[in-house]
């Protein structure tokens, strides 16, 4: 007896019409069910496992306990830093985002990627658009390795260190394709850290000094692991190894813009006595052995700004200027003053001073002001993604913690002496003039030693 026949017998009772409808949700049950086994790889309500890197683009995102809105927030995550990617899951994705600690975050506020390549020029461009008019934001060095997110004809989008930007695809080749077998680099830093692992927060396990020549043995998005001719090994920041054998492009790797070598002579070096203090002797330090140039904000008929009650900001400075150098001068740094007086210095003689006496940092300091009298507080601001960024890091927890005046955070700010400085470089903006109450702190002795202790150890947690 066929199905058809079973079917019609039981249509003529109650039980019957039962059945019947019994045998068509299992058959609907078994559409639903081969449906699923045929559901595109992709579609919602997906979980799988990836190998990818998540890279924020939103100033600041939640990380929460699961995957969703009404989970706790566990921390925050911000513009730019780059996390394991774990698993993908309904428009979430796991991260982990600190050492054995994950968490979850909106898919739509990360950018992916999994393929990687190798930069083959020095200096090669990184900007924020896929155009050579787009603005450059970083350098990225030969041999360093970076995430692919995706192409634009003749531009790839990449991940490099924690900063999204386009570069011309020319200049890159697939990692896949590039050996790194037998490559020996040149430390071009004069202390770098060698750490356990490619994170800034690891653990360091040795350091190693300009010039020293080292085997490149895997590389990683900003970090290069190496193995170094006196047997020490680790992790090292891949903007501060020159690879050997690297020029400099003459198109999108070209070098930027020279500062005018001639200098005045308030910083030449006929008159480096000046202005170039001498060794503090003492036990060793981090600072011990850097040199550090501290630029006071504009001079002579630069007078920057001043408040109503008539502080002027080029005598504040210069005033901070010279109370940090002695305390950094007491841990042992080297420190050169672009100005030491009421003197007007061009813009390109300071970022020449970095330069001339191979800065290991170079601190530009200013006191701020605003159309809006209630603006207040303290911001540091840097250029380059990548030479500038950790040192304007340093500064943001001991500035936080300063009560007199609140914590702004950090900018990028396209200002002269840190556009051209090939140094680690930042400008600090320690207060508003334009502000009654901003200007009354910050010309008081009390904040003076307050905010250049929280310099010094900021310098101090930078080169440790």
């Amino acid at each position: 007896m066929c199905a058809n026949d079973i079917v019609d017998k039981l249509e003529t009772t109650g039980e019957g019409m039962r059945m019947r409808r019994g045998i068509w949700l299992a058959l609907l049950f078994c559409l639903l069910w081969l449906a699923a086994a045929a559901w595109p790889v992709g579609a919602k309500g997906e979980s799988r496992k990836t190998a990818q890197l998540a890279v924020v683009t939103a100033d600041q995102v939640n990380v929460r306990q699961g995957p969703g809105v009404p989970y706790r927030p566990l921390a925050n995550v911000h513009r730019g830093e780059a996390y394991r990617l774990i698993e993908v899951k309904d428009g979430w994705v796991n991260i982990e985002w600190k050492p054995n600690r994950t968490g979850w975050i909106a898919a739509r506020y990360v950018a992916l990627a999994k393929e990687t390549a190798i930069v083959q020029e020095n200096r090669l461009r990184l900007r924020q658009e896929p155009s050579r008019d787009g603005r450059i934001i970083g350098h990225l060095a030969r041999g360093e390795t970076v995430w692919i997110i995706k192409e634009d004809g003749e531009w790839t989008e990449v991940i490099a260190d924690g900063a999204i930007g386009w570069v011309s695809s020319a200049y890159l080749t697939a990692a896949r394709e590039s050996s790194i077998s037998h490559q020996t680099g040149i430390v071009n830093a004069s202390s770098l850290n060698v750490r356990a692992e490619p994170l800034l927060k690891a653990a360091r396990v040795g350091r190693l000094v300009r010039g020293e020549e080292v085997e490149i043995v895997e590389k990683k998005p900003g970090w290069y692991k190496i193995a170094s001719q006196t047997g020490l090994d680790g992790w090292v920041s891949s903007a501060y190894v020159q690879v050997k054998g690297g020029q400099a492009n003459e198109k999108e790797a070209e070098a930027p813009q020279s500062a005018d070598r001639s200098l005045p002579s308030i910083i030449a070096p006929s008159d480096s006595r000046l202005y170039v203090d001498s060794w503090t002797r003492g036990p060793v330090q981090a600072l011990a052995g850097k040199t550090i140039v501290l630029d006071a904000g504009h001079g002579g008929k630069d007078g920057g700004a001043q408040s109503v009650d008539g502080i002027k900001e080029k005598e504040l400075t210069l005033e901070t200027a010279k109370l940090l150098k002695n305390k950094l001068q007491s841990y042992g740094a080297r420190v050169v003053l672009t100005r030491s007086s009421d003197e007007y210095v061009p813009l390109s003689a300071r970022v020449a001073a970095a330069r001339l006496y191979q800065a290991d940092a170079f601190i530009s300091l200013h006191y701020d002001s605003a159309a809006d009298p209630d603006a207040s507080g303290i911001t540091i601001y840097y250029y380059d993604r990548f030479a500038d960024y950790e040192l304007a890091q340093s500064f943001q927890g001991l500035f936080r913690q300063l009560s007199a005046l609140p914590f702004r955070g950090i900018a990028f700010g396209d200002y002269y002496v840190l556009r051209e400085n090939e140094k680690p470089s930042v400008l600090l903006e320690l207060g508003y003039l334009s502000n009654r109450s901003d200007a009354a702190v910050v010309a008081t002795n009390g904040y003076q030693e307050a905010v250049t202790t929280a310099i010094v150890n900021a310098m101090r947690h930078y080169f440790q």
